[in-house]
């Protein structure tokens, strides 16, 4: 398992904008899926399995997260 941080989006009333804020930091377990239903069919995106410190279990999209192990070439 990968240590990450994983982030949200959180809009500022000011701008009208998202900004990514950090949430937390979680062990990466795997990549997944889910779907979002839309009036034309079901929209597919790729998520990540991560593991919060109390043990639970999250399902985000990857764009969420960092890999905090990552080397830069």
């Amino acid at each position: 398992m990968r240590p990450v941080e994983f982030y949200k989006y959180v809009r500022d009333d000011n701008t009208k904008k998202y900004d990514l804020v950090k949430e937390g930091e979680a062990k990466f377990h795997q990549f997944g899926c889910n779907y979002e239903e839309f009036e034309s069919g079901a929209g597919n995106y790729t998520t990540a399995v991560i593991e919060l410190e109390d043990g639970s279990i999250k399902n985000i999209p990857v764009e969420l997260i960092k890999f905090l192990d990552a080397k830069v070439c």
